[in-house]
């Protein structure tokens, strides 16, 4: 028996050590894919930026207006993000035509820069990384981001350029915790080193970016899961940024990762040794055994949690989803035949949508998506009331103990907070993302009406609002005249 016993816990501290290692991974896979989730937005949004200026500059619609007037047009009113330091047009000889941002020129050339020349050369629509550059205008270490212009013959016209500054990297890193020992490392290309945390030594810094690629983006996504390997006795992480040409290299020794497991394996095979000699070995077993199962059914109690939150959320836009949408509904229907009361059901739907996706992309579709509902959500604040996804780009809002007046109010705030964001969309008569917004309420209605039905009177309130203009509100009248509201919205 004691051999036994002595084979069990020699295996349970293998597999303890195992697992040291395999949380070591978990924890920086975790924190490799949540730093490349942060700079993958951030270039996805450079790269709309740029192709939402080449597209405007290239249009019937931008050589109407007068050329003393273009560059207030683009930019004037533009909120450039902090990460970028430049953004700007050149002609076919490189000269810069007009632009934004911190020291730039207009009428500097950029026709020496590489990414110029390989624009020029080359006659395509890809997106180009290069860099690192020190800026002309600033100093700092910058990359850039650049796509060729085209006239309708395929001729070149020139760039659209945007500088994205290497700080950003740096303060994402500087808001990270690290383990002692431990390190994360941005790459450019597989070798350039564009971030590191603990920093390099300036001089190292210095030369390492200027090592200058050329690393343009072609419309293949590039794809791969974290990998872990061992170099020189650290566990690393790698962690491709998705469809951009950057990794993560998260690293700690792994005599820090085992430490903590020596000092547990010492004392339990200390302890084991004390133990073996008698029956108290069985007793401290079980109570091993004990705890196990307890983490165990408090690790299933959390994962069923959330799965649960998984199977009523949208996971584009966070907001509730069908399902959850639907159960409300079944709650309130039995709310109201126990306590009648009012209650509004409100269809919105974004205007356009359609040609939006194939405009700006399914990326940019994604993101309009997960705006609109977040503004969706603000105008609903009430614990009660219900927003959601009810699929493709149709939302759903449930508002309880609440009458028609109320409602308006809250469509009303819904169509303000979706024009405030803003969103540019070239081919909405407003030139920027809307919504039609259908309502109809319980009071007013035929004895039996359930909230099923409303959901479909409110739809048919939303087709006529798309069928009367869209942008705007329509409500079902019920079909009693003295419950009939006297102004149309």
């Amino acid at each position: 028996m004691a051999l036994a016993m002595s084979f069990i816990i020699m295996a349970q501290i293998y597999l303890d050590r195992g697992n040291a290692r395999i949380r070591a991974e978990a924890e920086a896979t975790n924190l490799g894919s949540a730093i490349a989730g942060d700079i993958d937005r951030h270039l996805n949004l450079f790269q709309f930026l740029l192709g939402t200026l080449r597209d405007t500059i290239t249009s019937p619609a931008f050589s109407q207006i007068p050329p003393e007037l273009r560059e207030r047009f683009l930019f004037e009113h533009s909120a450039i993000p902090h990460e970028m330091g430049v953004l700007f047009v050149t002609d076919a000889t490189g000269t810069i035509m007009m632009g934004a941002g911190d020291g730039l020129v207009t009428g500097e050339s950029r026709s020496w820069r590489p990414y110029f020349d390989h624009h020029r050369r080359r006659n395509d629509r890809d997106l180009l990384i290069s860099g690192p550059y020190l800026a002309l205008s600033t100093g700092e270490p910058v990359l850039m981001l650049s796509m060729r212009v085209s006239g309708p013959d395929g001729s070149f016209q020139g760039v659209v350029a945007a500088s994205m500054r290497l700080e950003y990297f740096d303060s994402l890193f500087a808001d990270i915790t690290l383990p002692p020992n431990a390190s994360v490392t941005l790459l450019l290309n597989g070798s350039t080193v564009l971030a590191r945390k603990p920093a390099l030594p300036e001089a190292d810094a210095v030369i390492t970016r200027q090592e200058t690629v050329l690393l343009p983006i072609a419309g293949a996504v590039r794809s791969g899961r974290p990998q872990a390997s061992r170099v020189d006795d650290h566990l690393v992480i790698t962690t491709p940024v998705t469809q951009w040409p950057l990794r993560l290299e998260l690293a700690k020794p792994l005599h820090d990762i085992y430490q903590d497991w020596r000092a547990n394996a010492l004392t339990v095979g200390f302890t084991a040794a004390a133990l073996l000699v008698g029956f108290v070995t069985l007793i401290i077993k079980a109570h091993l055994d004990a705890l196990q199962r307890s983490r165990a059914k408090a690790e299933l109690a959390e994962a069923n949690s959330r799965l649960e939150q998984l199977a009523t959320t949208d996971p584009l836009t966070g907001i509730a989803n069908r399902r959850m949408f639907d159960d409300l509904m079944r709650r309130e229907q039995a709310r109201i035949s126990r306590k009648p009361h009012d209650t509004v059901v409100m269809m919105i739907d974004i205007d356009l949508f359609k040609p939006f996706n194939d405009t700006y992309g399914h990326g940019a579709g994604d993101a309009a998506l997960r705006s609109v509902a977040q503004a969706i959500a603000a105008a609903v604040p009430r614990g009660g009331d219900t927003a959601a996804r009810l699929g493709g780009e149709e939302f759903g809002v449930l508002l309880t103990d609440t009458d028609m007046a109320g409602a308006i109010t809250v469509a009303e705030r819904v169509h303000e907070l979706v024009a405030a964001i803003g969103i540019r969309h070239g081919g909405s008569p407003h030139q920027h993302v809307t919504v039609s917004i259908g309502l109809a309420g319980t009071f007013g209605q035929p004895e039996g009406t359930t909230l099923e039905q409303l959901l479909t009177l409110a739809d048919r309130a939303l087709y006529d609002a798309k069928r009367n203009g869209r942008n705007r509100i329509e409500i079902h009248r019920p079909p009693v005249p003295s419950l009939i509201l006297g102004a149309a919205v």
